[in-house]
């Protein structure tokens, strides 16, 4: 009997964490780009910085990209970027990716500049436009056009100082990949459960907690985390799902790759009140 509760509570456990880190699955077309502007050698170095910022992130399963190609031979006989067909859809879906990423490189041009005295260097601006696309409707849910000159650096930059046009533009790839991060985080935060309450003080406030997330999704100590409180809505005959911020954590200590212990930095009682409660939180990465 004793045996069956054990087995019985280490799958209940066991199950708790796959469906809390579960992988988003994700296929990056092969970039586009303007002919003229740019250059497929230019566009595959991009495509390969955006690619890693996924990778590194350890949030994603990444779809092989030779399984790409097929999916963009679709894409591309479609007459809008805003949507796709039937026949990518299921191979997407069949492909295991929950969301394709679509680049476009409008420009990655270098130009000349003389200094003072006569010394001639190169400096090359970049403008990028990414998509992400949901496999399950087809529709685009985020698009993100950027100009350097437009105030909007999320994936703007350029680089200056290069003595060719070649190293001009793989100086100014290499200065996006933080703004990359930027958009992934943005676009892709995720998501953790709490797992216990491990202290309180005497007014019942939560002030460590453990969390069902670890080293195996790139958390590590000091990452800052918000706690969300979700609840199912209907508005005029729609099913909405309502995400209220109410407290903060801070990893104290990654556990190993399925736990780490928080601290918490705002919302203690709330937290605390509503676990108790069994009303469903969710633990979203900041950006």
């Amino acid at each position: 009997m004793k045996k069956n509760i054990y087995l019985s509570a280490f799958l209940l456990v066991t199950s708790f964490i796959v469906n809390a880190q579960e992988k988003i699955g994700v296929g990056i077309l092969p970039f586009t780009y303007v002919q003229g502007a740019s250059s497929s050698h230019d566009a595959n170095s991009i495509q390969e910085t955006v690619t890693n910022a996924f990778v590194k992130t350890k949030r994603f399963n990444i779809v092989d990209r030779s399984k790409m190609d097929a999916l963009t031979k679709e894409k591309n006989l479609q007459k809008t970027e805003d949507f796709i067909d039937g026949t990518v859809i299921e191979q997407g879906i069949s492909l295991g990716a929950k969301n394709l990423i679509s680049g476009h490189v409008i420009s990655s041009k270098a130009e000349q500049m003389r200094t003072d005295d006569g010394t001639v260097t190169y400096k090359a601006k970049l403008s990028i436009s990414l998509k992400v696309i949901d496999v399950a409707t087809g529709q685009v849910i985020t698009s993100e056009t950027i100009e350097p000159k437009s105030g909007n650096s999320l994936l703007g930059a350029i680089g200056i100082g290069a003595s060719t046009p070649e190293a001009a533009v793989s100086k100014a790839i290499k200065d996006i990949e933080n703004k990359i991060d930027e958009f992934v985080n943005k676009n892709f935060p995720q998501v953790f459960y709490i797992a216990e309450i491990q202290e309180k003080d005497g007014k019942g406030n939560a002030t460590k907690i453990l969390i069902a997330g670890g080293s195996e999704f790139g958390l590590k100590k000091g990452d800052k985390l918000k706690v969300v409180e979700i609840t199912d809505m209907e508005v005029n005959g729609k099913k909405l799902q309502r995400k209220k911020e109410i407290g903060e954590l801070k990893i104290l200590k990654v556990e190993d790759e399925n736990f780490s212990t928080c601290s918490v930095s705002s919302g203690g009682i709330e937290i605390n009140s509503k676990f108790e409660s069994k009303i469903k939180l969710q633990i979203i990465t900041k950006e």
